[in-house]
């Protein structure tokens, strides 16, 4: 990475964000966790400041990261973004546990809810029910809701499963976040959903075992994959579809 070259690029932006950003990508490309970082050309990361700073956005190294996969925008960022556009937005994105109660109804374009918290200091992931996101602004009153079942599907279109599985109950709250901005404010919400999008193949078969899926994300060699598919081969079409996509991966990384 060479510094200079990237803060040339980047002086008409905020300098003290061109700053914190130079700092991080240096960590990034010295951290041995994150050997993706350094086949990452300087173009890349001045274009990548770039696309977030065109939604008036900042990397904060918090709500907006840099994965193996892509730029990734948590749920909090998505709020931000809302509330740069519409900031009168009252915004409530939560998760529903199995003992809790829930109710909602639409009356006169108006949203009535109620969300009774039974347990909330021993939530576990496993009782995750549902997701929903309320926002009311200007524009109107919207509520958005994903079953637990959705959103496994949407995790099984995941480029990778570990950051589900260290963060499932964040990984939830974002996924009904971007679902709210993309049916109800996509007009705002283009190139957030275009950037995150890379973190995600649809082409990824929802089918298979969240298990299975998640044994196959653990392999980045491409001779244990060979052998772990000699090991399983044949157990089903979903299984062989997604041990092909994930040797495209490996195979993209290098």
């Amino acid at each position: 990475m060479n510094k200079q070259t990237i803060i040339t690029a980047l002086k008409d932006f905020n300098q003290e964000d061109v700053t914190k950003y130079i700092s991080y990508l240096e960590k990034l490309i010295n951290d041995p966790k994150m050997p993706f970082a350094l086949k990452i050309s300087d173009e890349k990361f001045i274009s990548m400041f770039k696309q977030v700073a065109n939604d008036w956005l900042v990397f904060d190294w918090v709500h907006i990261t840099l994965q193996s996969t892509w730029i990734s925008f948590d749920y909090v960022a998505l709020k931000n973004k809302m509330l740069l556009v519409y900031p009168e937005s009252i915004i409530d994105v939560n998760l529903v546990f199995k003992w809790d109660d829930f109710n909602f109804k639409k009356e006169n374009w108006k949203i009535i809810y109620s969300h009774n918290f039974a347990n909330p200091f021993n939530q576990k992931d496993e009782d995750i029910i549902w997701a929903y996101t309320i926002i009311k602004n200007k524009r109107g009153e919207f509520i958005t809701l994903l079953s637990s079942d959705d959103l496994i599907k949407h995790r099984k279109t995941a480029k990778t499963d570990y950051i589900w599985k260290q963060w499932l109950k964040e990984m939830c709250l974002k996924t009904i976040m971007k679902k709210a901005c993309k049916l109800h404010f996509g007009d705002i919400f283009t190139n957030i959903e275009e950037i995150d999008n890379e973190n995600y193949d649809l082409e990824n078969p929802i089918d298979l075992d969240l298990k299975w899926k998640q044994e196959i994300d653990s392999i980045n060699d491409l001779k244990w994959l060979l052998e772990y598919y000699n090991k399983n081969k044949g157990k089903w079409k979903d299984f062989d579809k997604y041990l092909s996509i994930r040797k495209q991966q490996i195979i993209n990384q290098k």
